[in-house]
């Protein structure tokens, strides 16, 4: 996502080439409106005001505004800002980012509303623009230039510019240190993503999935690779997939971890028969915020841990 700031006179100029004034930072700070725009993912011209009560959809957002060091602007939050964990403690809930209810998140008079592109229902994302409060949508691409996008992008919204440098620059290290271990452990092995288990059938993640992204990045071949999506898989087409490893999140628990190990078809394949299953916590894992060069080397090691030889 490329984002624009303008003045009412300067357009079509990037964030880190016009900046914003002095002045408009001082009058940003002051609570005061200030004559600034943004461009957002949809390609729309958002006015920004104050900025002092923000509502974050999405918990990649919320967890880097915090990192920006932002939190006391937040006034509400929605149930996947998992981390850190005060978010959800200190901060009002809206709901889930993908079933939202314009009339709860307007409930805490925002004066500017992020959320991640994927948000929805569709009708309320609409209710929430209509309204006349600042929305800006966030792009959620699960890619690396997203998570640096995203640093920018905040960053360049919230005039917190070097902390947001400074959190590119550490994810570009935690990246080189990553990549430092990839190449001293070259092997592939072959990871199945299980979101939930749905009537006794693993609903696994194919191409196109954030979990498809993060499994690339740590080394290793997403075992659901041929799929599209999630798919909930038939008891032939979990054992055609023979993953060394199964991949959850940590929201599921020792419930879903035994479940899977009960199941006859998991069984029949390397991760069954040694209990190879890893657990992270959902954000981290998939959210694609500051923190996915850590996670993937905390996988990319787990792996590695499980499926070493005896």
């Amino acid at each position: 996502m490329s984002i624009r700031l303008f003045s009412r006179r300067q357009f079509g100029l990037t964030a880190f080439a016009t900046g914003v004034s002095g002045a408009a930072s001082r009058s940003a700070r002051a609570g005061e409106k200030r004559p600034v725009r943004v461009q957002d993912c949809r390609g729309r011209s958002v006015t920004l005001g104050t900025m002092n009560r923000i509502v974050s959809i999405g918990g990649t957002i919320t967890e880097t505004l915090y990192a920006l060091g932002v939190a006391d602007r937040i006034a509400g939050v929605d149930i996947t800002s998992t981390y850190p964990v005060a978010a959800l403690r200190e901060k009002a809930s809206v709901g889930y980012m993908r079933q939202l209810n314009a009339e709860g998140v307007l409930s805490l008079k925002p004066d500017l509303v992020l959320a991640m592109n994927d948000s929805g229902p569709v009708t309320a994302i609409e209710q929430l623009i209509e309204s006349g409060t600042p929305v800006v949508m966030i792009d959620a691409a699960p890619t690396l230039d997203g998570v640096r996008e995203r640093i920018v992008t905040l960053s360049s919204i919230l005039d917190a510019r070097e902390q947001g440098a400074s959190m590119v620059v550490r994810f570009d290290n935690q990246l080189r240190t990553l990549k430092a271990w990839k190449d001293l452990h070259p092997e592939k092995h072959r990871v199945l993503f299980v979101m939930r288990v749905v009537n006794g059938r693993p609903m696994a993640a194919g191409t196109g999935t954030a979990a498809d992204s993060i499994i690339t990045l740590a080394g290793a071949v997403n075992a659901g690779g041929a799929m599209q999506g999630y798919k909930a898989l038939e008891r032939e087409a979990l054992i055609d997939l023979q993953p060394d490893v199964i991949l959850m999140m940590s929201q599921g628990g020792q419930t879903m971890r035994e479940t899977l190990l009960r199941d006859e078809a998991v069984m029949l394949t390397p991760a069954g028969k040694n209990a190879a299953i890893i657990d992270m916590e959902g954000e981290k894992l998939l959210g694609f915020g500051p923190r996915t060069a850590e996670a993937a080397l905390d996988l990319a090691q787990q792996i590695a841990a499980h499926t070493r030889p005896a």
